[in-house]
């Protein structure tokens, strides 16, 4: 009789763990699992190889949205301890980035809503998960009925964080009153002009009252742009300035002209109540030169209309615009050549080479370097905040009523000086008046400035402003394209690349060049022709002239230098020698009067002003180019 051998097959039981997952959802084996019932029986059905695990719910808040993000961790059935992954919302939903970031290891289950579950599970977690706010936007924010201001700093109890080029913006510690010194030297020749310094440290100390000033209806509404030539050390002083709100050098600024428009704009409302920088307008050939003009006038346009560039999502649906939220330095070579009303939002400031007293420049980089400068301006946002926010909505009125007083000053003073300017430019001044009043009264808190002092510094700034002033409305002027129109014809006519025949004398025959007909007292002028040589002519010399005909036509007749024929712009005349022609009169005295700027502009006087409004960002009136 054979002898038959029994073996006995040892069957290990499932490791099942219901700690981790609400019901239905459980660990069998390492793996992710969900409890059915088939026919009044038990079933596991198996989602996942893997135990994916929610860690921490986080809320990207960016003052206008709020974000969901989920933090992921996970382990394999073969023992690997996968990648912590932070999932959005809209990946969260759809489960496609198991795979693109977990790689083999995420596979899932076959079925058709597989992914859905493990969704389902991963949002079920028996134990209590942390919920963390992150704050993405800097700037003053009310939490918990009292104001903070948010920036980047280790040990703050307030999350905040910057992504990209922006994370050099943060705070390290509070200054001390020793430190003061540094910034009080600012307020005389240290180590530049007072022209250059004084503006630059109104706009650095200003920013920290935007949002007030938006809740006072008188938000800025300006760039500063910094012009010099290569090697005048601009990028260098627009790093220090920045320094007061982290730590910059020329190498590291934010943002630059070689980036999008777009990206300057998602950018540029993360910085809320700080100074940020665009670097480098040198426009090299024709087409950079061209992008990097668009870019100059988009970024008028955001900062000179507080406005954000209209989105829409996925789902065409609109979203809420972003606009700029802090205040601004540009770096450029030159003026960029923009509109009129573009040029009219930047404050500019000319830096002249070997301008710069390196020695002490070095000395402020050091401080900039042990962080001495953002010490101060958590010193002067402190001092804000004791000062001032206790009593929000008197707050908001002062600054109203400052703003006010400072815009009809300085128009007076425009007027009575006679400078040709854009009704902007008293509001633009009355800005940097206002963050350079606050810093002295800051500095006045820690007897850093006696009243004598204070008056001195008033005077000597406003004296840079008006001086400021009048520079750029020459510039203006220059960039009017009326003023440019007069300019390049007298140009294309005594160079003699145009000319214009005797209007009693011409029979009909034309050489190359021709645009018109003269008298003693009017041009007969080509319309089409004119305009096609001026605008050559502007290309040839690299410089912007982008109006058309109509609207060129139209200015001229409103500025009175040309004669209309009842509602027409263009008239028919007939020649001495009988040749009918269709043109445009323009007076030739007041082309003269246009190029010598001897005349002003009809203005109101000042006592025919309108009384500024307190809750409204209202223009003032001075006199118009």
């Amino acid at each position: 009789m054979n002898e038959t051998t029994q073996i006995e097959m040892t069957v290990t039981p499932p490791q099942i763990d219901g700690t981790i997952y609400k019901k239905p959802y459980l660990v069998i084996d390492g793996c992710l699992n969900m409890e059915t019932m088939v026919k009044n029986q038990v079933k596991y059905v198996k989602l996942a190889d893997f135990v994916p695990v929610l860690t921490e719910e986080i809320t990207h808040d960016d003052g206008t949205e709020k974000r969901k993000l989920f933090k992921v961790s996970a382990v394999h059935q073969s023992g690997v301890v996968l990648p912590e992954q932070i999932v959005s919302a809209d990946d969260m939903q759809s489960m496609k980035w198991l795979l693109q970031r977990w790689g083999q290891y995420g596979a899932v289950q076959p079925g058709q809503s597989v992914p859905q579950k493990i969704c389902h599970a991963i949002m079920s977690p028996q134990a209590d998960v942390p919920r963390t706010t992150v704050y993405t936007q800097t700037g003053w924010r009310k939490l918990g009925g009292e104001y903070q201001f948010l920036m980047p700093m280790k040990g703050s109890p307030l999350n905040v964080e910057l992504q990209g080029k922006l994370n050099r913006y943060r705070f390290d510690k509070q200054g001390e009153i020793d430190d003061l010194l540094s910034v009080y030297a600012l307020l005389d020749m240290s180590f530049a002009p007072k022209r250059v310094l004084l503006p630059l440290t109104a706009v650095t100390f200003l920013s920290p009252l935007n949002h007030f000033l938006k809740a006072a209806g008188h938000e800025p509404k300006f760039v500063t742009a910094l012009i010099g030539k290569t090697g005048s050390r601009k990028s260098t002083l627009a790093a220090l300035f920045l320094s007061f709100f982290g730590r910059f050098t020329s190498s590291d600024l934010p943002l630059s002209f070689h980036d999008t428009a777009n990206s300057i704009l998602s950018n540029i409302y993360h910085l809320k109540d700080v100074l940020t920088c665009i670097d480098d307008f040198h426009p090299a050939g024709r087409y950079q030169e061209k992008e990097m003009r668009s870019i100059a006038q988009n970024i008028s346009r955001y900062y000179g209309d507080r406005i954000g560039r209209g989105r829409l999502n996925c789902k065409a649906e609109e979203q809420v615009p972003k606009p700029p939220t802090g205040n601004a330095i540009i770096t450029a070579e030159f003026s960029p050549e923009i509109s009129v009303s573009g040029t009219a939002r930047f404050f500019e400031i000319e830096l002249k080479d070997n301008e710069i007293d390196l020695k002490v420049l070095t000395e402020y980089q050091q401080l900039a370097e042990e962080n001495k400068l953002s010490g101060v301006m958590m010193m002067y946002i402190d001092w804000l905040r004791k000062t001032y926010l206790t009593d929000e909505k008197s707050f908001i009125k002062k600054l109203s009523g400052m703003f006010c007083k400072f815009r009809r000053q300085y128009t007076e003073r425009l007027l009575e000086r006679k400078i040709i300017t854009h009704s902007r430019a008293p509001e633009n001044l009355a800005h940097l008046r206002i963050g350079l009043v606050f810093l002295l009264k800051f500095l006045q808190s820690y007897n850093y400035l006696q009243q004598g002092e204070y008056e001195k510094i008033t005077a000597s700034f406003d004296e840079v402003l008006i001086d400021s002033c009048r520079r750029s409305a020459e510039q203006i002027a220059e960039e009017d394209p009326v003023t440019k129109f007069c300019a390049k014809l007298n140009g294309l006519l005594d160079s003699g690349k145009c000319y214009v025949e005797n209007k009693n004398d011409f029979g009909g025959a034309a050489q190359k060049g021709f645009i018109g007909l003269e008298d003693t007292d009017c041009y007969y002028l080509l319309a089409d022709a004119v305009h096609a040589e001026v605008k050559r002519q502007c290309a040839e010399q690299d410089e912007h002239f982008s109006i058309t005909k109509k609207d060129l036509l139209k200015q001229l007749a409103d500025e009175q230098i040309l004669k209309k024929s009842g509602e027409r712009n263009t008239t028919t005349i007939r020649s001495g020698g009988g040749k009918l022609m269709s043109v445009i009169v323009l007076n030739k005295q007041k082309i003269a009067q246009r190029l010598s700027r001897d005349l002003c502009p009809p203005s109101p006087t000042v006592d025919k002003l309108p009384d500024p409004q307190a809750q409204e960002a209202t223009q003032g009136n001075v006199a118009q180019v």
